[in-house]
């Protein structure tokens, strides 16, 4: 395993990605910099580009590989110590990684950019870019389902993205920003007051400057810890936005444990049409070994609770690579999801957060045989009429792989297409979230404070950041 990187002067200006690309090829661990020294010891990658002269060496266990080269311009020495790291690490034994020398979030959205500016595009895709035949494709039949989504979207039109950090308990394979316990419940109602007056706040700038609502996504967290009751008065205030025509309306219902009827009708009633009831794993054993506090017979029952209600457009999620899950246990259990006919199946490969509890209880035992799992994925849900609509990737995600979500014909979520190809102002309100702010060419972010006790504590500190958004549509405004 890679412990320390070694940078030439010339060098060092591409550490951050070269960095992030080394992590592909490793469990999350603690890497050392060093610059303008000469190595020592083992495990280490030593990256030099002084006059023109690329070379890339890596010793690991006591072996060391060297692949140069000098037949490149100075604007593609990046790329070229990322595919010269590539065959050193190959040469060790690792694996070619699926995504090439790409390590961004949002690979669909830069593969897009190389079709509409070069020629060529799936030449440079392979031989420069080092991306398999297999994520090529993968990636075209994205790009292919979401263009008629981006073809109908207007700029005058903005997104609404509520958080709601709680969760009845906290997954061992989370690292998301949630709050779980009984400390941390006691917060709800303090917070859901303060968050209705963010809402506020949002509906005054839509009201001045004549903004559309488009989308609204209600996310978390597990939104469904809120009462019957409280999500009456939050959907009531999001009624405030003018909601009655917007194009899409979601709620993550998320855990079967937190779902009952009248939380659903609350839902429905206030105009929700698509929810998600995310299983994570039909089978048992594996909801128990990830502290999953509910049963595969809930994840039913919240479907049939669901499809009463009257919700004909539900997302289920399912991870591939937790532990206790075996390839043959992961199709079975997306077989049995398939059964209850989700509109939408997500499936997420385990990214291994150091921050995880899963990761400090398991360590290297954890994201085994997920190539397989999203390999059989891709094949049973596009056999079943599912269709990949949208795909993001994370830091440390299990074999160098991707989340995607597939869809059945004309049920694609535009807030997700939207939200991954940063195409769309979105207005966030609620501890951790990001507003985007969209201009037709580049996103600025506006972020919250990360967890409820800070939300609570400084919101009006953090409201006067609110002063931004207005500036953007001021200038926007003054524009037009």
């Amino acid at each position: 395993m890679i412990k320390s990187l070694y940078f030439d002067n010339t060098a060092y200006q591409y550490a951050y990605e070269l960095e992030r690309l080394i992590r592909n090829f490793s469990l999350p661990h603690r890497l050392e910099f060093y610059t303008d020294i000469t190595p020592h010891g083992t495990d280490y990658a030593y990256f030099c580009a002084d006059n023109g002269k690329l070379s890339v060496t890596v010793s690991d266990n006591d072996t060391v590989y060297k692949e140069s080269s000098d037949v490149c311009e100075p604007s593609d020495y990046e790329n070229e110590l990322c595919r010269l790291l590539c065959r050193c690490m190959e040469r060790h034994g690792h694996a070619p990684l699926p995504w090439g020398i790409l390590t961004g979030v949002r690979p669909v959205k830069y593969i897009r950019s190389i079709y509409e500016t070069r020629d060529n595009a799936e030449e440079y895709l392979r031989n420069s870019l080092l991306v398999s035949d297999k994520k090529i494709q993968l990636a075209n039949d994205v790009i292919r389902i979401q263009k008629p989504v981006l073809d109908s979207l207007d700029l005058r039109k903005i997104s609404l993205y509520v958080s709601i950090p709680f969760c009845p308990s906290r997954c061992s394979y989370c690292s998301f920003i949630s709050a779980s316990g009984e400390g941390a419940l006691k917060l709800i109602d303090d917070y859901f007051g303060l968050l209705l007056k963010e809402l506020d706040i949002y509906a005054d700038i839509v009201k001045r400057f004549s903004l559309k609502v488009d989308t609204v996504y209600i996310g978390g967290g597990t939104p469904t810890t809120l009462s019957a009751s409280q999500l009456d008065c939050l959907i009531d205030k999001l009624g405030e936005f003018d909601i009655a025509n917007i194009r899409e309306f979601t709620a993550e219902a998320g855990r079967p444990d937190t779902i009952t009827e009248d939380k659903l009708m609350a839902l429905k009633n206030g105009g929700v049409r698509r929810i998600s009831i995310n299983p994570q794993s039909m089978n048992d054993s594996v909801l128990e070994a990830v502290g999953r506090r509910h049963t595969v017979k809930q994840v039913c029952e919240a479907f049939d609770i669901a499809r009463k209600v009257g919700f004909d457009c539900i997302n289920s999620d399912i991870i591939a690579g937790l532990p206790a899950e075996t390839e043959h246990s992961f199709e079975a259990s997306l077989q049995q999801l398939c059964k209850l006919s989700p509109e939408n199946i997500t499936v997420h490969t385990l990214s291994l957060k150091r921050s995880s509890a899963l990761f400090r209880q398991f360590g290297n035992n954890i994201g085994k045989g997920a190539k397989y799992m999203t390999d059989t994925a891709y094949d049973m849900l596009c056999e079943k009429g599912y269709f990949p609509y949208y795909l993001y990737r994370q830091k440390n995600i299990a074999d160098n792989l991707e989340n995607i979500g597939y869809c059945k014909d004309g049920c694609e979520s535009i807030y997700n297409i939207c939200i991954m190809e940063d195409v769309q102002t979105i207005l966030a309100a609620g501890c951790g979230a990001s507003t985007k702010l969209y201009d037709g060419k580049n996103v600025s972010r506006v972020i919250n404070y990360k967890y409820p006790y800070e939300y609570i504590s400084r919101f009006a500190l953090m409201n006067e950041r609110k002063r931004d958004i207005e500036n953007f549509f001021e200038e926007k405004l003054t524009l037009a």
